[in-house]
């Protein structure tokens, strides 16, 4: 699990740059206060979290999917 949650960080970290640099261009990540740095984490991990919940609406409705699919074939 641990190795699991440090991906996790690692994820955040990156899509928090990436969010900051996009929104502030030529901005330094590194020099920008904890506050904003903070701010972009959020706006991370509710990315990340909207991303999951689309994968596993996806998985719940594939069921589904394949089940109309043979139904079609037949």
């Amino acid at each position: 699990m641990g190795a699991q949650v440090d991906q996790t960080d690692q994820e955040i970290e990156q899509i928090a740059r990436a969010f900051f640099i996009a929104r502030h261009e030529g901005g330094i990540w590194e020099t920008a206060s904890r506050l904003l740095q903070h701010e972009f984490r959020l706006y991370a991990r509710q990315a990340l979290s909207m991303l999951e919940k689309r994968q596993e609406q996806i998985w719940s409705e594939a069921p589904i999917m394949a089940s109309a699919d043979v139904l079609e074939a037949a």
